[in-house]
């Protein structure tokens, strides 16, 4: 486990330990900023709302239980508004040792997509901290207003003790505790998804340019993008070998939408300067 835990600052398309890199040299600066496996879970653990809560099941008793569940991540650790009928509320007053599954949702080959287990001793939140949690928890939740205040509800924490992430095929390291709770959501995700959609559909010349002038992927014909943060973005580069990635960062660290479309039109006319110096 330590030697894994090394690895939360490796390139996010790190090949596998052990697999055969003889035709697959990375085509852009392996050393290029990126964000931490610590950002990229907490990130993960932050946009997404339901998740797989494993108890210790009562009856029958022995066998690890999953259910669905809303959560919030708040202070770090995630909370649950659970009622006292639910079998994993009966499960966690026989016995608080619990793990939190979380997915990312998206197309394509699911094994391929991020995922987060929380690890940890899950119980009642005291009365003195409810009124903090009901915030946090119908901030994410607005639904639960309705059974919020229902005496058969209650709130509960999972005290995170270790994590587990996995982003894909390759990108895996169990996250110390420390920098879970220091990693902050990327400012970046809410906006992300939008800025993707508008580079490939509007832009994809332009990320053929960053390829060409940026990378070693020189004879790219198509790009698109598949990942943007704050500390820069990624490509799937159409290159003779098939398609490769490419992660290209930023000059400087952005937070919202408006300072990441500034980023990339300065970096469209440095990609242009360097194809004129090329010709």
């Amino acid at each position: 486990m330590e030697e894994e835990k090394k690895t939360d600052n490796r390139p996010r398309h790190a090949p596998p330990k052990g697999h055969d890199t003889r035709n697959q040299e990375l085509l852009y600066d392996p050393d290029v900023n990126t964000s931490t496996h610590a950002e990229q879970a907490r990130t993960l653990a932050s946009k997404m709302s339901t998740a797989s809560l494993c108890t210790m099941s009562v009856d029958p008793s022995g066998f690890p239980y999953g259910s669905f569940v809303t959560y919030v991540i708040h202070e770090g650790n995630p909370i649950f508004l659970i009622s006292a009928l639910a079998e994993h509320t009966k499960n966690l007053i026989k016995s608080s040792k619990a793990s939190l599954l979380i997915a990312e949702a998206g197309e394509g080959n699911p094994l391929a997509l991020g995922r987060v287990t929380l690890v940890g001793e899950c119980t009642k939140m005291p009365e003195h901290e409810r009124e903090a949690a009901k915030e946090a928890f119908l901030a994410k939740h607005e639904s639960a207003a309705f059974y919020v205040d229902f005496k058969d509800f209650s709130f509960f924490r999972l005290e995170v003790e270790a994590i587990r992430y996995i982003g894909g095929f390759g990108r895996m390291s169990w996250v110390e505790e420390e920098m879970w709770f220091d990693a902050e959501p990327d400012p970046l995700a809410p906006f992300s998804m939008d800025i993707i959609t508008h580079m490939n559909e509007d832009h994809s010349d332009a990320l053929v340019l960053y390829c060409k002038t940026m990378s070693k992927a020189t004879e790219t014909t198509e790009a698109v993008m598949t990942g943007i943060d704050r500390y820069g973005f990624e490509m799937s580069a159409t290159t003779e070998l098939g398609p490769r990635p490419i992660r290209l960062a930023f000059e400087n660290e952005v937070t919202d939408s408006d300072e990441a479309r500034k980023e990339l039109v300065k970096m469209v006319k440095q990609a242009r300067e360097l194809m004129g110096n090329q010709e």
